[in-house]
């Protein structure tokens, strides 16, 4: 079984990849036509969770989940007009596993004549993630679940020819077999079935030549139907690029505060708050053996929550290396 992390991440990763692509495109394309990336890198992951599904039922949130698995990713890129200012975009990018999550994205981008680039894009789910149908019950009792979603996105990169770059994304999250606290006669406070919205502002700032830095300010709600697990967030993330030669370093690190709306009959608490800490750290080395084409990638990541209630704390890890080919 493949351990994924939780459905919110597919609208986080929106958040990273505009970010991280922000990073190295000046322009959409060298030139018209066809281009764009294949990479496949060998993945480790792990996870504790009350409310992830694993292979053993009996797995708790003090015990952890592992999985191992090559990861192929992809992007295909179309790029037209009579500046090349035009493209259509498809596939999976090699930033997409940074976030644990892998999706596929389809969409479009134009640069206009200040610099500005906007793009909207649709991403469905390809792979679910498997869940607990009710995780309020004893591990005997336990049944997997998926959750799935779509999401779309907007984004303005470099407003107005500024530094600001504003992103904007809708999803829904639906939780197939959703029986979470059936058992209690709760579920109408703990449905899980949703609407996302998020929105994020970044500003980018060129220290010197090798370095750049892009603190960014977000804002997700998670509209759920249950009022127990209906909940906004606010936070902060700042991102730090580095590039010498031929290596190439980028580190994330984020903060996340989820205020939780309504009461928590089932462990008796009024106001659940949820903090969230992430870091990711990715590498790469270009020209790898003198090929122009080729690179070395190697990304890590870790996410954890402390939750006003134990029984949402959760933690967990990624650590990949692989190679990518650019066309």
């Amino acid at each position: 079984m493949a351990i994924r992390y939780s459905f919110l991440s597919l609208i986080a990763l929106i958040a990273f990849t505009a970010t991280y692509s922000s990073l190295s495109v000046a322009s959409l394309a060298q030139s018209k036509g066809f281009s764009g990336e294949i990479s496949v890198s060998n993945t480790q992951v792990g996870e504790k969770s009350n409310l992830v599904a694993s292979i053993d039922p009996k797995i708790s949130a003090s015990q952890e989940a592992y999985d191992e698995f090559w990861m192929p990713l992809g992007m295909l890129n179309y790029t037209f007009g009579s500046q090349s200012n035009k493209q259509w975009f498809i596939g999976t990018s090699r930033n997409d596993i940074a976030v644990g999550t892998f999706v596929l994205e389809g969409g479009y981008r134009q640069q206009q004549n200040d610099g500005s680039i906007w793009s909207v894009s649709y991403l469905p789910t390809v792979l679910g993630e498997p869940i607990w149908n009710n995780p309020y019950v004893s591990a005997e009792q336990l049944q997997a679940a998926e959750a799935t979603g779509d999401a779309y996105r907007f984004q303005m990169e470099n407003i107005a020819g500024s530094l600001f770059t504003l992103d904007l994304a809708y999803g829904t999250r639906v939780v197939d077999d959703e029986l979470s606290a059936t058992n209690l006669n709760l579920h109408s406070d703990y449905d899980r079935n949703s609407h996302l919205y998020y929105a994020k502002g970044s500003y980018t700032l060129a220290v010197n030549n090798h370095w750049l830095l892009f603190p960014s300010v977000i804002y997700v709600v998670d509209d759920a139907k249950g009022q127990a697990v209906r909940n906004q967030g606010s936070g902060a993330e700042l991102t730090a690029l580095f590039t010498y030669q031929r290596h190439s370093v980028a580190t994330t690190m984020s903060y996340m505060n989820h205020e939780y709306r309504g009461e928590n009959v089932i462990f008796d608490q009024n106001h659940r708050i949820d903090e969230k800490y992430s870091a990711f750290l990715a590498y790469e080395y270009l020209s790898l053996w003198n090929v122009d084409a080729l690179s070395l990638i190697s990304l890590s990541g870790y996410n954890a929550t402390d939750s006003s209630i134990a029984f949402y704390e959760s933690a967990d890890w990624i650590t990949s290396v692989g190679m990518n080919f650019a066309f």
